[in-house]
């Protein structure tokens, strides 16, 4: 009888992971079934900059209506706008019929771009098993967004080559192969006049931004994908070559608007502007034998709580784009508190701020060269600063860098501060 109540128990089981199984395995796709790319047009919105990537499976003879999106998150999640914050905010995998994302976009005048793929059938089961597979699954469903490197394109780009394997191959696009992350992304924001946000988060990026990606890696840009994938090949038997993509078309037609704000709302000609506000006072307190640290305790103190920002990016989040970043050469985090102890009185007696503002003139020179190669618009804030450090540091007409001055720090002596009665004096 034990045995017996042993086998029940052990068939019950067997019944249970077999129907387990079963309901995990996708529905047979009919020998019609359409697999489609879908390239959604940027927006005007800045998280819509970038356009966006669908993979619609469409099998009228079996019901399936379903357009995969790996773009969405929940609004619900606890902490949501820190974990934002921080890099660690999960993104989600979801499906809809393609009429309602078709509703949304148009209505938002967003152009979407059908390219139907040159699949075989197995290859088109493969595709539809692995992401019923992955929805299914919410350990697989859910996953840690990265911009560069695992968002909504590079997501659909990764589940067409793997159902493929080795059959497709990428065609060579030049255009495609002479940039980074960096440039790629600044293309998409500049192209939408998003010219603070590009200020913005030029400054937030580091050095793995700056990383030259081939084609693959650049199709991390929905519109790269398209691209990329319009060109590539598929071997199919008896070594034939076919386009990847059959077909293309565009859903419904949209009324293309450009607009470009105006010059004076651009960060290009407020910084021109501080810029220009600089070399004026600079030059006002060079004649009047001022120092001008109440200036100076705005403009460097602003950018030092910039650079605090900068520091928590690298070693507070978890971006993967945000460490080594060169803009703290410039937005250089001990501004503040450091500038706020320099004071009128303090600088007649303290030698010790003249090293320090030779420092920041050094810092800032090789920022202002990194900063040139990709946001041309932030130059002249960077310059505004070089030209306050170097002030400070060789001009100051009662404290500048005299011969004698060098020619005691070289020997290692006390320096002393040479008023400038006395400064003619001492050189004759």
């Amino acid at each position: 009888m034990k045995n017996l109540n042993f086998i029940q128990k052990l068939l019950f089981l067997s019944l249970f992971l077999l129907l387990a199984n079963v309901c995990t395995i996708a529905q047979k796709l009919s020998g019609s079934a359409k697999i489609s790319l879908i390239t959604v047009a940027p927006g005007d919105e800045l998280n819509d900059s970038f356009g966006h990537t669908l993979l619609w499976i469409y099998d009228p003879a079996n019901g399936i209506d379903k357009a995969y999106n790996f773009g969405g998150y929940d609004y619900d999640t606890e902490n949501f706008y820190w974990k934002f914050v921080k890099g660690q905010l999960p993104y989600q995998m979801s499906y809809a019929p393609l009429d309602a994302y078709k509703e949304y976009y148009q209505k938002h005048n967003r152009k979407m771009t059908e390219q139907i793929m040159s699949l075989a059938r197995g290859q088109k089961q493969l595709l539809y098993d692995n992401l019923e597979k992955t929805y299914k699954n919410p350990k697989t469903r859910n996953y840690m967004y990265k911009f560069y490197t695992d968002n909504c394109s590079t997501r659909i780009r990764d589940a067409l080559m793997v159902a493929c394997s080795d059959s497709v191959h990428l065609q060579n696009i030049p255009a495609m192969n002479d940039s980074t992350y960096r440039e790629w992304m600044n293309k998409c924001l500049l192209r939408k006049h998003h010219y603070w946000a590009a200020v913005g988060m030029n400054a937030g990026l580091g050095t793995p931004a700056d990383e030259r990606v081939l084609q693959l890696n650049a199709c991390y840009i929905p519109e790269n994908l398209m691209k990329s994938m319009a060109e590539a090949r598929r071997m199919a038997t008896q070594h034939h070559l076919y386009y990847f993509v059959k077909s293309t078309k565009d859903l419904y037609p949209v009324t293309f608007v450009d607009d470009e704000p105006s010059f004076l709302l651009t960060p290009r000609f407020w910084f021109s502007i501080l810029l220009f506000f600089t070399f004026y006072r600079t030059f006002r307190h060079w004649k009047k034998r001022q120092k001008g640290y109440f200036f100076d305790k705005i403009l460097f103190g602003l950018t030092g709580f910039l650079g605090w920002v900068l520091l928590f990016l690298w070693f507070g989040t978890n971006h993967g784009v945000t460490n080594y970043n060169m803009n703290l050469l410039w937005a250089f985090p001990f501004h503040l508190p450091i500038i706020f102890w320099l004071s009128q009185n303090k600088a007649a007696r303290d030698y010790w701020y003249g090293y320090y503002f030779i420092l920041i003139s050094l810092m800032t020179a090789m920022g202002l060269i990194f900063v040139a190669q990709y946001s041309i618009d932030t130059v002249p804030l960077v310059l505004a600063l070089l030209i306050r450090a170097i002030y400070h540091a060789a001009f100051e007409r009662e404290h500048r860098m005299t011969h004698t001055k060098f020619r005691k720090i070289i020997k290692g002596r006390h320096l002393e501060v040479i008023h400038l009665e006395h400064e003619q004096s001492l050189e004759d």
